[in-house]
């Protein structure tokens, strides 16, 4: 009997609703919480799908999700897709699909990295020349941590003095710096299985609770075409099977700001019910399709290694 496993952590609901959905569809397949405990190396997990909430959290189950897919798991998503977490190579991904970016630069720490010194830098550029970077870039603009899900160093400053105060405090987090584009809408896609889209006008300066809009979510069709087709492209290329697509709109040009958040909080004090059940019934049914597929074992040696296969990427 074929097995799909739920591995999630604090969620108390979607987890659930998904088993209970699942197993009201399907009578020859089980569906159940992963269980983990010690995980030898070459032993498989018995499961044919992993549906992955939580691995993000938990580096030990990173491991093991990268184990289960090269023996032949399917996990969602794919756990060697975790280089997408890194924003400058999200930008440069979506720059090679000729999707709009903000124009962005990554720069070198402020104090050296943990078990570095001056020595470990002999390839670095010094001083360097933060007024090509200021022309670049432009006042007012943004400084985040170059890592996804972690907005706790970001600021916006408005010249030079406010910069290096805050590039100070940064102390050995790597950075990114970013124009600020001003965002006159935000927009959050749900992508299920690279084809099914759900956009939400969204607005990530209130609090989690009311971020989505309740008003029918309305966006012009045009706008919602554009949005739809740049959601999927990206999910094609980077092989996503579920993700959240962060847009914005600024001078009428849609600008993409992060693709790559794969276990969004889903329950019912954040959406409707129609809207949950939508998450429920959509990744419901998609993992439901995916029983019909055999596992994959004959790819052991490209997993981890040819990440993006098309051509585009060449």
């Amino acid at each position: 009997m074929k097995k799909i496993g739920i591995l999630c952590g604090a969620e108390n609901s979607f987890p659930f609703s998904l088993i209970e959905y699942i197993n009201s569809r399907v009578k020859n397949a089980e569906v159940e919480l992963v269980k983990v405990g010690f995980c030898k190396v070459g032993e498989a997990l018995d499961y044919d799908i992993i549906f992955d909430r939580v691995s993000r959290e938990v580096p030990m189950y990173q491991s093991i999700l990268k184990s289960a897919a090269l023996a032949g798991v399917k996990v969602i998503n794919d756990p060697f897709l975790r280089c997408l977490e890194d924003y400058f190579f999200q930008y440069n991904l979506a720059n090679k699909l000729g999707v709009k970016t903000p124009k962005t630069v990554i720069i070198p720490t402020k104090e050296h990295p943990e078990g570095t010194t001056s020595e470990t830098f002999k390839n670095l550029i010094y001083p360097l020349n933060w007024s090509d970077l200021f022309d670049y870039i432009g006042f007012p603009l943004i400084i985040r941590l170059n890592v996804i899900n972690n907005e706790a160093l970001t600021f916006r400053v408005y010249n030079p003095m406010e910069f290096f105060s805050a590039y100070d405090y940064s102390g050995n987090k790597q950075l990114i710096v970013q124009e600020d584009l001003k965002p006159e809408a935000h927009f959050r896609v749900f992508v299920v299985g690279k084809e099914k889209v759900r956009i939400f006008n969204y607005d990530p300066n209130k609090p989690l609770v009311a971020r989505y809009s309740k008003e029918n979510n309305f966006v012009k069709p045009e706008l919602k075409s554009t949005l739809e087709t740049l959601a999927k492209m990206i999910c094609v290329a980077a092989n996503l099977d579920f993700t959240t697509i962060d847009f914005v709109l600024s001078n009428d040009e849609v600008y993409v700001y992060n693709f790559y958040n794969t276990t969004p909080r889903i329950d019912t004090t954040i959406f409707s019910d129609d809207e949950y059940e939508w998450f429920v019934f959509t990744l419901g049914d998609y993992l439901i399709s995916l029983l019909e597929r055999p596992k994959n074992t004959s790819e052991l040696s490209n997993k981890g290694y040819n990440l993006f296969v098309s051509d585009k990427f060449r």
